[in-house]
């Protein structure tokens, strides 16, 4: 499946999956500066209740989130079960991407 996204300055998209899919992705068409890419949850992230705190400068490996910031053109695929969103559109102008779900059925 895919879709068409039109996120307008100061729209987002909250956390989500994305059932029933094994890989997800997005075509990246337009980013006008002040536009937020994707951030991804580390799925590790609810059984760490007792965890000790991450380091604010913590490798990439171990932070809690991590944000992706593609350019026009780009294309970011990941498996469909990592919890993602958008933030929100700081630009002045639409952001234009086109994302879709790959299923084995």
């Amino acid at each position: 499946s895919l879709w068409v996204n039109l996120l307008a300055p100061g729209g987002h998209h909250a956390a989500h999956i994305h059932p029933q899919s094994i890989i997800s992705g997005t075509y990246y068409v337009k980013l006008p500066p002040g536009a937020a890419g994707l951030k991804f949850e580390d799925p590790r992230l609810p059984l760490m209740m007792a965890a000790p705190p991450r380091k604010a400068k913590a490798s990439r490996t171990n932070r809690s989130f991590v944000e992706m910031h593609p350019k026009p053109g780009d294309v970011l695929l990941w498996e469909s079960y990592l919890r993602h969103e958008v933030p929100v559109n700081n630009g002045r102008s639409e952001r234009i991407s086109i994302s879709f779900n790959y299923g084995w059925a």
